[in-house]
């Protein structure tokens, strides 16, 4: 006799096995939904993991630019009586060997401090160029450009400092070697740091400046007189460039003293715009006291210099 052909379970057992796996999902679900809420993070039942924490992109971008700002001025205010910068930048190669020689210690962490701010400037470039959201501007386009342009140079000029000039340095302790030490270093001095990380630096840190600035003009509630203070601000690091060209430094000097310390100013106020925004559509309001308490942390930074 032909075996019997096996059956395959009846539709209303197939149904209830069906439903079984069903319920196990939706209890794994469930539980997955009370674990990483209590993570701080939802789960969307129709959808991807969804993110609920309250540090926006906005926020990132905030943090980056008080930090970029405060490693440039610290880097600065450190290189002053440790290397007696910026003049040692005009020295004759040997007199500088001999000041670098004597505090390396603190010259190179330094430089390689500055040179970092050569990296945050084009990540903040990025980053700003996605918060104005409105990508297609001609301004937008040019801001990211000239911004990833002037974070390149700056990091190629401090960056010799960390990397090349100690081997200069090292060379030039063999009497037959100083010679040709200090002419190799001048002429880097000369490319890398006084065209490259100085002259080109600011340009494209002018540009970057004032694109950004015209940017956020033009599609965002940004506060309008913070963004009319950077576009003003903008000629100061053209005219910066002018000194390696024969801009008299007699007339360059002021111009740093005021300039930078309110260059400070406003990158911290475009912290302080970012990080209310925290993610929102619009900008808030920035109210007098921002601006006050600015105008006290700029002329704590220039009351030094008149000294």
């Amino acid at each position: 006799m032909e075996e019997p052909r096996r059956q395959g379970p009846s539709g209303a057992a197939a149904l209830a096995s069906h439903g079984r796996r069903a319920d196990i999902g939706a209890n794994v679900q469930s539980l997955l939904c009370t674990i990483l809420q209590n993570r701080g993070t939802r789960i969307n039942p129709m959808g991807p993991v969804m993110s609920n924490a309250s540090f926006s992109p906005d926020r990132a971008t905030a943090v980056v630019l008080v930090l970029h700002i405060v490693a440039m001025f610290g880097g600065f205010m450190v290189l002053g009586p440790a290397f007696d910068f910026p003049e040692v930048l005009r020295y004759p190669a040997p007199e500088r060997f001999a000041i670098f020689a004597q505090n390396q210690s603190v010259i190179r962490p330094t430089y390689w401090v500055l040179t970092m701010t050569g990296m945050t400037q084009i990540l903040i470039s990025v980053l700003l160029f996605h918060a104005i959201r409105a990508q297609s501007q001609l301004a937008a386009t040019l801001s990211l450009i000239f911004g990833t342009l002037a974070g390149f140079c700056q990091a190629l000029g401090f960056g010799r400092w960390v990397i090349l000039i100690p081997y200069f340095v090292a060379e030039a302790a063999d009497p037959e070697k100083a010679q040709m030490a200090a002419m190799l270093e001048g002429a880097f001095n000369h490319y890398a740091g006084i065209l490259v990380g100085e002259h080109l630096a600011n340009i494209c840190w002018g540009v970057w400046l004032a694109t950004i600035c015209v940017a956020f003009l033009n599609a965002t509630n940004l506060n309008r007189p913070l963004a009319l203070f950077g576009i003003a601000l903008a000629p100061l690091l053209f005219l910066l460039a002018g000194e390696q060209v024969g801009v008299s430094g007699d007339i360059l000097d002021p111009l740093v003293d005021f300039g930078f310390p309110l260059l400070a100013v406003w990158h911290v106020l475009l912290a302080a715009q970012l990080w209310s925004r925290n993610g929102a559509t619009d900008f808030s309001n920035l109210g007098r006291g921002a601006w006050i308490a600015g105008g006290l942390v700029a002329a704590g930074m220039i009351t030094p210099a008149l000294a």
